[in-house]
């Protein structure tokens, strides 16, 4: 009988709307892709790390990178998703728990964890801390970093009037302390896991049934527009945690 593993899954798409070809943009010299990857390769914690796009020029140029940074591994593998999988309005969830779990023949008790490559930032740690909670306490788990700003504060704005989203909202109440505030949590896409035996047709996302683990905010940064990855090449520039 085959033992339980632990699958890296990297869904990175080619058809970015908002920053084109955001997935191979150049961060500190090397594309968004080689990050996340080079992380899951570098953590040491998985059998299979499946690269999935719709694009071999995506896999061609990560393959460069990693053999120039000797990350080569044989536990690299690429899926080459079809268009089906990889429009605009797709759903990676319905992806994975449909054809990704067939074409690779994952197990019951398989540990599938899903690292977007929109979060170059996360740590070696935080992967490895993720895995040991999920296996420890054989749950799924889902990543979650604080608001950047308190969310009481919202408010609407129509024809330059302003509206508060919230009862009791600290613009009305007049408690604008920062830290009278409570701390609201929003996921993010450091890290993902989930167990196999977990998926099903009525599964409405990844997150249902699962139990949150807080990261830093700085390695929750997401790549969305052109203006985050302006912010995040400042960010990387003196700092030593994309080398």
């Amino acid at each position: 009988m085959k033992k339980s593993e632990i699958i890296c899954f990297i869904p990175a798409r080619s058809g970015s709307t908002r920053i084109k070809n955001k997935n191979i943009r150049l961060i500190n010299g090397r594309p968004l892709i080689y990050w996340t990857v080079s992380k899951a390769i570098k953590s040491k914690k998985f059998d299979k790390i499946i690269f999935s796009s719709d694009s071999k020029k995506y896999y061609q140029i990560l393959l460069k990178y990693l053999k120039q940074n000797k990350l080569i591994t044989k536990r690299l593998i690429f899926d080459h998703r079809n268009i089906v999988h990889s429009s605009t309005k797709s759903k990676i969830f319905d992806y994975i728990k449909s054809d990704l779990t067939k074409k690779f023949d994952l197990k019951s008790d398989d540990l599938l964890v899903q690292l977007l490559p929109t979060c170059p930032m996360r740590s070696v740690n935080s992967i490895v801390k993720a895995i040991k909670l999920s296996l420890k306490n054989k749950i799924n788990l889902f990543s979650v970093s604080e608001y950047d700003f308190h969310i009481k504060f919202a408010i609407s704005i129509t024809n330059l009037k302003w509206k508060p989203e919230f009862k009791n909202s600290p613009l009305i109440t007049g408690n604008t302390q920062s830290q009278s505030q409570k701390k609201y949590y929003h996921p993010n896409g450091v890290i993902n896991c989930i167990f196999i035996k977990n998926l099903n047709s009525n599964k409405k996302s990844i997150y249902s049934d699962a139990r949150p683990m807080i990261v830093p905010k700085l390695e929750a940064f997401d790549i969305d527009t052109e203006e985050d990855l302006n912010l995040l090449k400042k960010i990387v520039k003196n700092s030593k945690r994309l080398k």
